[in-house]
């Protein structure tokens, strides 16, 4: 089971990095939308502040659906551990089953089949952006709602392995541990 949780967690890490770029790029488009509006730099020919606008927009969503299952196996995500933090590791992991379980899991796999019509629509369509002088091929940014359910939900198989194998150990590993407390103990 941890084997396979291993491969996973490597995956999501693939694919945050992957999503590293569009963080670069974000980056970029930026401070390049900042110094053509607010300090006259000329703009390259085919750019406009509306498709400058909208590739920041496409950058922060293709960051945010590529980091999330990374961000979830690492534990660095909102957490309420008020009450959480009084059980033993054992009754911890066992609660992180059920939220797993109840939560996230059937979550992510809702939240992907609902998303795949929207997503084949706007592919078959050819969608494009609302502004005449926006970005086309809307369906690829609209595809990063899988990826990110799709993520979520691989992270949510990870950690339930991995709290099945905590589970069966008598003492906690240090893998239960890192997964009890995200490695910030």
């Amino acid at each position: 089971m941890i084997k396979i949780a291993r491969h996973i967690d490597r995956l999501l890490r693939l694919v945050a990095q992957a999503g590293a770029v569009a963080m670069m790029a974000l980056i970029v488009i930026t401070m390049y939308d900042v110094l053509t509006r607010y300090f006259q730099v000329p703009k390259f020919p085919g750019l406009n502040s509306t498709k400058l606008q909208e590739a920041e927009f496409w950058s922060h969503t293709i960051t945010f659906a590529t980091f999330i299952g990374f961000a979830f196996i690492k534990n660095a995500h909102v957490r309420i551990d008020l009450v959480r933090d009084l059980f033993p590791w054992r009754a911890k992991l066992v609660l992180e089953l059920i939220g797993l379980i109840v939560f996230l899991i059937p979550f992510s796999v809702f939240g992907f089949l609902y998303s795949w019509p929207y997503v084949q629509r706007s592919f078959m369509s050819n969608e494009v952006s609302s502004s005449t002088v926006g970005l086309s091929n809307v369906w690829i940014l609209k595809s990063m709602l899988l990826v990110l359910f799709g993520a979520l939900f691989l992270a949510g198989i990870s950690q339930l392995l991995k709290c099945v194998a905590g589970l069966v150990e008598a003492e906690p590993s240090d893998q239960t541990r890192d997964l009890l407390s995200g490695g910030h103990e």
